[in-house]
């Protein structure tokens, strides 16, 4: 067994309490274990288990390979960095929501700390910017926000700096698609919904922190939408997996209404994200043990397969790629530009739909030069 194999174990185990403690552990390096969760994000996710915050290991439990001191300083202090950012986060997340609601804009938080919320310690996932979805469109939002801050904007959001140590992203959609057939349906798609996604409040277990997220349906389609975005675009890491993860329990802990499967399937269909999908609950159901009681769709081996080993490639939305090293020597933008295109390439007998609109999207925003909206990234 592998590095990257004992990781993916020890996650298991963290994920799933009904799990025995895995035999890697007696030999897992933690040093490197906190480096590969920093490289996906996910460093709140062990955090219970190395530390023996959550009561599953003894120190007889580690079989002789316990965390030095030096290991377990490493591991507190990113755990207070964790709960210091994410208090910041969440305070920051009902300011901006209760701010823009007092404005007229009804809204709700898209991933981020809604996400948190649906983690058995919502202090524990690693934080992001805020994004959150207001309702009256871009032509309205625009307005009202250049009263405060002139700042780029694209189809999808515009930057709103109204706090100094965490980033806002002011929606007007969602996400978007690179196919532009495609993409037209799931703005008219959002169009149809979006009024209930304002009206769905959540509070926090400790009863401090209030404010509107999606739906779990909406959520369950949305989020995949997402994540699949980001794949076709950089690349994602496992934090979103585990968003997705936490995601799917809630949606069925909560109540899976009627027909819901169905209807879901139906409009993964419609947006070609099925085969996505079907990847997703692969790794959902062999990589992460979720029950099938969870999945909404039969899991694709291959394209599970295939998903799976970019992700560890590549790392959150991709930072850590290293196949595009080549780039360090490349000479003019042409060249630098037929590298990133065959690389992406790799993406079109997977998902044809997105991939091979990808040039033409990259070919204007490199060569055409065209207005800053019109990078829908």
């Amino acid at each position: 067994m592998n590095e990257t194999e004992q990781y993916f174990e020890l996650l298991r185990f963290c994920l799933n309490e009904e799990l025995p403690v895995p035999e890697c552990i007696k030999d897992i390096q933690w040093h490197k274990l906190l480096v590969f969760a920093t490289k996906q994000t996910i460093v709140g996710i062990f955090v219970p288990v190395v530390l023996m915050k959550d009561k599953r290991l003894t120190v007889e439990s580690f079989r002789g390979n316990k965390p030095c001191d030096e290991d377990v300083m490493e591991w507190v202090f990113e755990e207070h960095r964790l709960r210091k950012n994410s208090k910041t986060a969440f305070e920051r997340t009902v300011k901006a929501s209760e701010w823009f609601l007092e404005n007229g804009f009804r809204n709700c938080i898209l991933k981020g700390q809604g996400n948190a919320l649906m983690y058995p310690d919502p202090m524990l996932r690693t934080t992001g910017d805020i994004d959150i979805w207001c309702e009256g469109g871009r032509d309205k939002i625009l307005a009202f926000t250049t009263k405060y801050y002139k700042m780029p904007y694209n189809w999808l959001h515009v930057d709103f700096p109204m706090f100094k140590d965490i980033d806002v992203e002011v929606h007007f959609r969602p996400s978007c698609m690179k196919n532009p057939i495609t993409n037209k349906k799931l703005w008219k798609y959002f169009a149809q919904v979006e009024g209930s996604q304002f009206e769905n409040q959540v509070t926090s277990a400790d009863g401090k922190y209030k404010f509107f997220v999606p739906t779990n349906e909406f959520n369950t389609f949305y989020q995949l939408d997402h994540i699949f975005r980001h794949f076709i675009i950089g690349g994602v890491g496992l934090r979103q997996i585990i968003d997705y993860y936490y995601l799917l329990r809630k949606r069925y802990n909560d109540g899976v209404p009627p027909d819901a499967n169905k209807e879901l399937l139906a409009t993964l269909k419609k947006f070609h994200l099925l085969k996505f999908a079907q990847a997703m609950m692969y790794i959902m159901k062999e990589i992460l043990c979720l029950d099938d009681k969870y999945l909404y769709t039969e899991p694709n081996e291959k394209e599970g397969k295939f998903l799976l080993e970019e992700i560890s490639i590549g790392g959150n939305f991709g930072k850590f790629e290293t196949r595009l090293n080549k780039l360090t020597h490349a000479k003019g933008h042409i060249k630098r530009f037929l590298i990133i295109e065959k690389f992406k390439m790799r993406l079109l007998k997977h998902y044809p739909s997105e991939a091979i609109w990808l040039p033409y999207k990259d070919m204007k925003r490199f060569f055409l030069r065209k207005n800053k909206e019109d990078d829908d990234d």
